[in-house]
């Protein structure tokens, strides 16, 4: 059972490091700004890269929700997939459903499990769903809890990251960040999802996010990103963005070198502003993370 466990740890620490990349828009006037075909609607004034993504930052963190589609890869394995509707305004909230890729992939598949998962967010916890195979070691249930404090306590610095991520989630911490650190530039137009979009790129490391609150950074979004890169063992990270003319993020992707190998996160961005619902699975259905750690330890 504590293999099995940590499998699901593992897994689920990876889960919420891409989630945390979902963001969307509001228009000028506050308003949700609906982009179900990626094109854009409106042509925006010629700004600065910095101040360009200003504009884009303020208007993803007050969208409030999204639709978004995440494939995560580490070193040469198989890319994790994860697609679903995200909420971020008190928080992370929602439901994703995607597919397992590398070491977790294979460790998984030992179980019987075809790396196919199920998570939802709230408040104070998520929730996760491996499937039947899982479940059968489970006792039946096929969701496991892993409450946020819980994480921390058990995981460290690490896990005190994801718990910090997932109750103050900000879709664009790194982006905030990059603005910071004056190192972002245009890097000319492309189509992405048929509409035409603006690419923006720059490299941040550890030392940037340390001088980012002089820059425009306050202190707790500058100790929230060091957190993320200290758990993750993260030395650099090259970001690349797209926006349309009417200031939507169309597409991210982040290239990072951690202790775990190159990591490259590709996420797309619609649905802007869309309704977003997510509530606990059943108490007979689920297992608390923290009862399989105790578990291991008697051997039962």
């Amino acid at each position: 059972m504590f293999r099995t466990g940590r499998t699901f740890l593992a897994a689920t620490a990876v889960v919420l490091a891409l989630t945390a990349t979902a963001c969307g828009n509001k228009d000028a006037d506050g308003n949700v700004v609906s982009n179900k075909g990626g094109a854009a609607t409106s042509s925006a004034p010629e700004l600065a890269p910095a101040a360009a993504l200003a504009l884009v930052g303020e208007k993803t963190s007050a969208a409030k929700s999204a639709k978004s589609e995440v494939t995560m890869q580490v070193g040469t394995g198989k890319a994790t997939t994860v697609k679903g509707s995200i909420s971020w305004e008190h928080g992370l909230l929602g439901e994703l459903t995607g597919t397992m890729g590398g070491a977790m992939a294979e460790n998984l598949a030992k179980a019987g499990s075809d790396g196919t998962f199920t998570a939802r967010y709230l408040s104070d916890a998520m929730y996760v769903n491996m499937g039947s195979a899982m479940a059968s070691q489970l006792g039946g249930a096929h969701w496991i809890k892993y409450n946020y404090a819980d994480l921390a306590r058990l995981m460290g610095p690490a896990g005190d990251s994801l718990k910090s991520q997932l109750q103050s989630s900000d879709p664009v911490a790194s982006v905030r960040a990059l603005i910071a650190s004056g190192k972002v530039t245009k890097a000319g137009t492309e189509t992405v999802n048929g509409a035409q979009a603006t690419k923006y790129s720059g490299d941040l490391s550890a030392t940037d996010i340390a001088q980012a609150t002089a820059k425009g950074l306050t202190q707790e979004q500058a100790d929230a990103l060091q957190k993320q890169f200290t758990a993750a063992g993260i030395t650099s990270d090259h970001i690349e963005v797209w926006v349309t003319g009417d200031n939507l993020l169309v597409k991210k992707v982040e290239q990072m070198q951690s202790r775990a190998g190159e990591i490259t996160a590709t996420a797309t961005y619609s649905d802007y502003g869309t309704a977003v619902a997510a509530t606990a699975p059943s108490e007979s259905d689920t297992v608390d993370f923290t009862k399989l750690v105790a578990g291991a330890k008697t051997g039962s």
